[in-house]
């Protein structure tokens, strides 16, 4: 009996399967910015490397994080323009608070089914305010952030903080996240229910490769292409035996 729903936060609960280096990349070429993949790649890792140890950054909610992180991408890619920037993280933004307006009724619905809801996020400290920021909070039992408890995903040990947090079993939860590598993988390994999310183009490509074969614990490893699809598989999960 499924008795918790465990949620990735990156690319998963701010927008269904889409990677933040995505977006980015289609948010620069709107803005007629033609850099190589590559160099966005570099932007990207560094200024997340930086939100890893800056401390401001763990109380910023959407907005500032993502006007940050772009200041800081911006530093890489040698751009100076501080209105462009404001436009470009205004628009990054909008699209994770619509998110958040479509999942707040999702996260109700779980609920109401009596699930136990928590999030489980390679995080740079503030998981809360941005579960916060998007209206989350008062659905979640639990928020498990990498950078608040010391250990990231792929590591099992922050999955079993997160059981332990909500006092459950590992065959009676699912977790749902966009990384087959970090979210699919740990979970299913300490014999959890899975759903991989997978969003746009990119994501109905991979889903072709995974969709039906059995994964780590050998359960078949079922593929979602938005969040809209949960709660049919949480219907399904319910009745299968554990």
């Amino acid at each position: 009996m499924l008795r918790a729903v465990l949620f990735d936060m990156g690319g998963t609960l701010d927008g269904d399967g889409q990677h933040w280096l995505d977006r980015f990349v289609s948010l620069y070429a709107g803005h007629d910015l033609d850099f190589p993949r590559d160099l966005l790649r570099r932007a990207f890792d560094a200024a997340e490397a930086r939100a890893a140890v800056d401390q401001p950054i763990t109380r910023m909610g959407v907005s500032q994080m993502v006007r940050q992180h772009l200041r800081w991408q911006f530093e890489v890619l040698g751009l100076d323009d501080a209105q462009r920037l404001e436009r470009m993280a205004n628009e990054f933004a909008t699209p994770i608070f619509e998110a958040g307006t479509r999942n707040v009724p999702l996260l109700a619905a779980l609920s109401e089914r009596g699930l136990a809801l928590g999030v489980v996020s390679n995080a740079c400290g503030n998981a809360r305010v941005l579960c916060d920021d998007l209206g989350y909070t008062p659905y979640l039992s639990t928020v498990i952030d990498s950078r608040v408890v010391g250990v990231a995903k792929p590591d099992p040990a922050i999955y079993e903080l997160a059981l332990a947090a909500l006092n459950v079993q590992p065959q009676h939860v699912l977790m749902v996240g966009d990384s087959y590598e970090r979210d699919v993988v740990p979970a299913r390994a300490l014999g959890m229910h899975t759903a991989w999310l997978n969003g746009g183009l990119a994501g109905q490509a991979r889903r072709a490769g995974r969709q039906g074969q059995e994964g780590e614990a050998g359960r078949e490893v079922v593929v979602i292409g938005t969040l809209r699809e949960l709660l049919d598989l949480v219907r399904t999960t319910e009745q299968t035996p554990a």
